[in-house]
């Protein structure tokens, strides 16, 4: 292989610089072709061969199978994911439960002397209003009795 213009020393310009680049990437890019290609010889043909842009070659170790998902991680992931989201929405709903259990029943708001005044005057009212419902009752089933004793000697 001869030596480049770069070891040599000699003034480059960039066309000169651009060409050599390409030549190299051109030179490395057949080796690894050739070294893919003999290691695919070699080989059981079950290898992987991947020539990267630099010229890097990878090749896969016959025997050994490719690296694969188990069906099992989907649903794992889905489960994993899904608890995330309750996590993330159940968590801030615990915290106010266990703060309003912590917190205890409220207790009931004061009335004003005022609301407690009318509510007896109210009361009063409804206990007076029942009395003289009882009053005209009374009186209602002692006519009613009257004329039934009246008709009853009417007859008689």
């Amino acid at each position: 292989m001869p030596k480049s213009m770069l070891q040599q020393g000699a003034p480059v310009s960039r066309d000169q610089l651009r060409q050599e680049i390409q030549r190299t990437v051109r030179e490395a890019q057949a080796a690894a072709e050739k070294a893919a290609k003999a290691a695919a010889d070699q080989g059981s043909g079950s290898g992987r061969i991947i020539v990267g842009p630099a010229g890097t070659t990878v090749v896969g170790v016959p025997g050994f199978p490719e690296p694969r998902i188990p069906p099992e991680a989907k649903e794992i992931s889905i489960a994993f994911f899904i608890m995330i989201g309750a996590i993330i929405v159940g968590l801030p709903l615990m915290r106010a439960i266990a703060r309003r259990i912590e917190r205890g029943t409220p207790q009931p708001a004061q009335m004003s002397n005022e609301v407690r005044q009318q509510l007896q005057q109210i009361s009063a009212s409804v206990d007076a209003i029942a009395i003289e419902v009882e009053r005209i009752s009374e009186g209602q089933r002692f006519t009613t009795k009257m004329l039934s004793e009246r008709s009853r000697e009417g007859t008689a």
